[in-house]
């Protein structure tokens, strides 16, 4: 049977393409994680988990500035009555009201919590027991919640809206 030869010099631009091809492939293999995305969106992830812990921290403690500071100036807090409480002043009213009224021993119990561009997400569940100031009640609460972050133009994370969600306990 005659089978008709590959010229050389086509036989060898094929195996030149071919090595070059695998070369492509290695370097682009190894350069991968280089310039993926994974590891920023992990730091962003590991760093919005830390807003939420802190602003945790500052309801418990009471620490009223800190805790504004978390939110942008057209942030919006829904409740779970569904009242809208919109901007800086509304939510300084709001936060200077529960702390002067509750001490809280809030825990969050984050579900999902994912970025996309320059803006994210935290959904989870949450328990509470609020204490009355005046009487040392204590009332018990739980429920969802979803927090929204927004990049800023400086890099850092705002929440621009934050609902409740769930039955508010008696005498809230």
């Amino acid at each position: 049977m005659n089978v008709p030869s590959v010229p050389a010099v086509k036989s060898r631009l094929f195996l030149c393409s071919l090595c070059a091809a695998i070369a492509f492939l290695a370097f682009a293999t190894i350069l991968a994680p280089t310039f993926s995305p994974a590891a920023p969106q992990a730091s962003t992830i590991v760093t919005l988990a830390r807003i939420r812990e802190a602003w945790v921290q500052d309801l418990r403690t009471k620490q009223l500035e800190p805790i504004l500071k978390f939110y942008a100036p057209d942030a919006v807090f829904l409740q779970p009555t569904g009242e809208r409480i919109t901007g800086s002043a509304a939510l300084r009213t709001l936060f200077q009201t529960i702390m002067a009224t509750f001490n809280s021993d809030l825990a969050l119990h984050s579900q999902n919590l994912e970025t996309s561009g320059d803006l994210a997400y935290d959904s989870g569940d949450f328990q509470e027991t609020l204490t009355t100031v005046a009487t040392g009640a204590k009332i018990s609460a739980k429920g969802s919640y979803i927090i929204i972050f927004r990049r800023q133009p400086n890099g850092s994370w705002q929440i621009v809206q934050h609902v409740w969600t769930g039955t508010p306990p008696s005498g809230t």
